[in-house]
């Protein structure tokens, strides 16, 4: 992969958030006396992130807004409140490695040129983080939008909202916005494997804004509870 090519990626990852023009939605809050269906969305709502300690592996392609974009491989551990992650080329070099506990500082233990940037481990981890960890905050509010989805919608840091929508066909949506209701990122998760009593989605899509906007595309190689 040429040096051209990991340039882009690296700058796609540190571009500054230029939001989408979609802008949040209203939703119909969960009324008195379906206190159960309530409890059920948020059950199904918690399904769409990893629950428990895991190794995960993906395959990723990194694809920018021009049509230029690169392959690695991702692997990703959820131990508990820390979340690990790294890059490495498609020869099994690694390239990036980086942990980070929840709601705590960054930790950078590997990184070669050009994913030595401290804005590359920032973006990079804060993908990964809405990518497979629960939103932090309250409990959400359950609704429905006006076509009859079920979602759950939460509220964190610094107005910060995330909608997160599971499919009656057993995909998922996370769409994250900013506190000025535009949204930034979202993310598809499609197809799912059973491992270890747990089921695992094989693709992962997400869409971000920005200058130049990108897409990463997480399609799954491997599974294992640790």
């Amino acid at each position: 992969m040429t040096a051209g090519v990991w340039g882009a990626v690296l700058f796609l990852l540190m571009s500054c958030a230029t939001p989408l023009s979609t802008y949040l939605p209203e939703l119909d809050p969960i009324g008195f006396g379906e206190e159960n269906q309530s409890r059920l969305i948020r059950q199904n709502c918690e399904q769409s992130f990893v629950q428990g300690d895991w190794q995960l592996v993906h395959s990723i392609v990194f694809e920018m807004a021009d049509g230029h974009g690169a392959t690695v491989i991702g692997v990703t551990v959820i131990d508990g409140e820390r979340l690990k992650t790294g890059l490495m080329g498609v020869e099994g070099f690694v390239l990036f490695e980086a942990e980070q506990d929840k709601g705590k500082s960054l930790q950078v233990n590997r990184a070669l040129p050009p994913f030595d940037n401290p804005e590359f481990a920032r973006g990079l981890m804060r993908d990964v983080q809405i990518i497979f960890l629960q939103p932090s905050g309250e409990s959400p509010v359950t609704g429905r939008f006006a076509e009859g989805e079920e979602i759950c919608r939460y509220t964190g840091k610094e107005g910060r909202i995330t909608d997160v929508i599971p499919g009656t066909d057993g995909s998922r949506r996370v769409n994250v916005y900013d506190a000025d209701g535009k949204r930034f990122r979202a993310v598809r998760m499609t197809g799912s494997t059973s491992t270890e009593n747990a089921m695992v989605a094989e693709t992962i899509r997400l869409v971000a804004s920005g200058v130049p906007g990108y897409t990463l595309t997480m399609t799954l190689i491997g599974a294992d509870k640790i």
